[in-house]
């Protein structure tokens, strides 16, 4: 976790010290150091999300996804193939310094590595979007010239809010490969899985309502783009199924609660965007039909040679990103 402290005693001009204040009180961050910073332009582009949009060129196995042991990237690597990179380059500012990709493995909206019982939680150790807003801002990326600003966030953090609980990639690998006790209903009731009934367009909105004031604020000009994930199974399916090698499939055939998450956490993005004002971008349509069941999975498998042999399972292909970046887009020309 980084950490932004001031001196002691010091005081902060009442700018710095009211953004300071915004994102503090979003997420376990502390305190913002720096003096004032000069008034800035900002980036068109600004990205901020988690493994979905980094979307990063590791494995875990093959390759370690820490940023190759290098402790100032914290797992944000990025493969150039991802949503957020194609999206850079249908606005023209692909490898320039206006587009602001702070996109990072393990990324959350507010949850930390220890809950307020002082619980600890084994690998919640990623950014939080306050963290990652800031990450931003250090860089000059909010401002009159920012046109857009993406955020991806929600799967790796646990419902309800301050719980144990989490359906990120680990959590999801275990719930599904428990051959004898699946993943549907049984698996909340016993504590495997989120509480499903938390996992709502209040609760979401209310987590990241902070950061999205701050954004408005400091990028006035900006439409502010809270983005779904794509299918990983039709809305009413019951079984998840993960490709190994692109030649084997495991299916778990009771995985109700691991679909149903999905489900919950688009409906609740939707809600979330229309009540704090900004807009959402369904990136389910576009991707309909190639779930990780499906014939054509636009989702990575287990060291898939065909697509990536080097790459997180069940986050999407170049085939689907490119869907993605392409549903962004269009959003974006079109509320423009």
């Amino acid at each position: 976790m980084i950490s932004f402290r001031t001196s002691s005693g010091a005081v902060l001009p009442l700018r710095l010290a009211a953004a300071v204040a915004v994102l503090a009180a979003a997420g376990s961050i502390g305190t913002a150091a720096a003096d004032e910073p000069a008034p800035v332009e900002g980036k068109t582009l600004v990205v901020m999300g988690d493994s979905f949009a980094a979307n990063p060129p590791c494995d875990g196995v093959l390759v370690k996804c820490d940023g190759n042991n290098d402790v100032a990237a914290h797992e944000c690597l990025h493969r150039d193939t991802s949503w957020p990179v194609q999206l850079s380059a249908l606005m023209g500012v692909a490898g320039t310094s206006d587009f602001e990709n702070a996109t990072c493995t393990n990324a959350s909206i507010d949850s930390g590595p220890v809950t307020s019982s002082g619980q600890q939680v084994p690998g919640r150790d990623g950014y939080t979007l306050a963290q990652l807003a800031i990450k931003a801002a250090k860089s000059g990326a909010f401002g009159p010239r920012t046109q857009v600003v993406a955020i991806q966030l929600g799967a790796n953090d646990e419902w309800p809010h301050d719980s144990a609980t989490t359906a990120d990639a680990p959590a999801q690998l275990t719930c599904a490969f428990n051959v004898s006790q699946g993943c549907d209903a049984v698996a909340v009731s016993q504590g495997r899985w989120p509480d499903l009934d938390t996992v709502n367009g209040p609760a979401y909105a209310d987590r990241i309502r902070k950061v999205v004031d701050y954004v408005k604020y400091y990028a006035p000009n900006a439409k502010i783009e809270l983005v779904g994930y794509p299918e990983l199974a039709p809305a009413n399916s019951t079984a998840w199924c993960l490709d190994v090698l692109g030649v084997f499939r495991y299916v778990q055939p009771r995985a109700t609660a691991i679909n149903e998450f999905w489900n919950r956490l688009d409906d609740a993005e939707r809600d979330a965007a229309q009540a704090l004002s900004i807009d959402f971008v369904d990136a389910r349509t576009p991707t309909a039909g190639h779930g990780l069941c499906s014939p054509d999975p636009w989702l990575l498998s287990v060291l898939d040679p065909k697509v990536n042999l080097v790459g997180l399972p069940f986050h999407p292909t170049p085939r689907g990103d490119t869907a993605v970046a392409a549903e962004v887009h269009s959003r974006i020309t079109q509320t423009h």
